[in-house]
């Protein structure tokens, strides 16, 4: 399989300056100079000049790096006044395998990066980069509404990789909504192969997405700012500032007394794995039985046509086709299920036995009946 590497970038808040372009072009003679966007593919060895990581936080708001033997990487950067990083640092994890594995928030400079680093051992099999990183990016704008689904799902993830089922490490708050995915949160899941199970088990804890704000409480709230602060606000606006809207309900927020708490017992590492083993095993069960039900009307409606039947399986073998021999012997098998359930086998295999007599000469026939254990070969009973 051909090696491949794919890097994408995007910038959000800002475009990049001509002279910010022509950096990144230079990295790359197949980069052309934009003010949004850059990708950079390989396909024979190789890899960026620069670290991605510094690329992104000199330049860019997102990043997407994908390689085919495992390794996924997506980063977000954020203005540093608009995250709580003591709110996300919980869904962090670092650990080494054979590969370097983390999820993991820090400041650079006036910047907050979010890290999302995982690989499997496994590898990726072949995958096409283009438009990941475009179904992506309103997880960022989530991260500043202060939704930290994709956090959670990523540190399933995480625990997957690293965690075994014994582990008694706690998980971090689980946020609302995890019943109730978004499209880009749908992606994230694909890009990343997380567990549905698992998934299902988490969003048990979690709780529904809280409702709109009022018009009411807004003006209630806009009324107890200042009209220093009310100005500064505007001014900020009039100059074009990137989430102003975010800067401002989070200041509004502390009038309605909004806050982000943490309720419910907190389950292991373990408790979640115990609970995806119980809840496949319920699913194992359901199948067997939904399965088993299935099976006993088959036979009941088989029962009310089995004269039929035999004259069918009769029709066919006369064709004389692969194709027919094969439905043949399906439904000499649904006979033969029939017999048992009603204790009539010794006439089942005598009737099986006068077909086999009758078309001895049909070898690929009882080469079918053999395969399918309805009959055995001469002299072994």
């Amino acid at each position: 399989m051909s090696e491949y590497q794919y890097y994408e970038f995007q910038a959000i808040d800002r475009p990049l300056t001509p002279e910010e372009q022509r950096a990144v072009a230079q990295l790359s003679s197949g980069v052309e100079p934009h003010p949004r966007r850059a990708v950079f593919t390989y396909s024979f060895g190789g890899g960026l000049s620069r670290r991605a990581e510094d690329l992104l936080a000199d330049y860019y708001d997102a990043m997407l790096y994908l390689a085919n033997w495992g390794s996924r990487q997506l980063m977000f950067r954020f203005p540093k006044s608009l995250v709580d990083l003591q709110q996300m640092q919980p869904y962090a994890i670092e650990f080494w395998s054979e590969f370097v594995s983390a999820i993991s928030v820090h400041i650079e400079g006036d910047h907050a990066i979010l890290d999302i680093k995982l690989h499997e051992e496994e590898g990726l099999g072949w995958i096409e980069g283009e438009g990941w990183l475009g179904s992506l990016i309103e997880l960022r704008d989530a991260i500043l509404r202060r939704d930290y689904r994709v956090l959670y799902l990523a540190w399933l993830k995480g625990i997957t990789l690293e965690y075994r089922e014994n582990d008694d490490t706690f998980e971090p708050l689980v946020p609302p909504g995890l019943q109730m995915r978004t499209p880009a949160l749908e992606r994230f899941v694909e890009l990343f192969d997380i567990d549905e199970d698992l998934i299902r088990v988490a969003a048990e804890r979690s709780g529904e997405l809280g409702g709109e704000i009022s018009d009411v409480d807004l003006r209630r709230a806009i009324g107890q700012l200042s009209l220093e602060e009310r100005d500064a606000f505007l001014l900020r606006l009039a100059k074009g500032e990137p989430h102003l809207s975010l800067a401002l309900n989070r200041r509004l927020g502390a009038f309605r007394g909004t806050s982000h708490s943490e309720t419910g017992e907190r389950r292991t590492v373990g408790e979640l794995f115990a609970a995806v083993e119980a809840l496949r095993e319920r699913q194992r069960r359901e199948r067997a039985a939904a399965a088993q039900a299935r099976r006993i009307a088959e036979l009941k409606a088989l029962a009310g046509r089995e004269d039929k039947a035999w004259r069918e399986v009769d029709a066919l073998i006369q064709q004389s086709q692969a194709k027919a021999y094969d439905e043949a012997v399906r439904l000499l098998k649904k006979l033969g299920d029939l017999a048992e359930q009603q204790g009539r086998r010794s006439a089942f295999d005598e009737r099986l036995g006068q077909i086999r007599e009758r078309y001895s000469r049909r070898s690929a026939l009882l080469r079918r009946l053999r395969e399918a254990g309805l009959i055995h070969q001469r002299g072994t009973g």
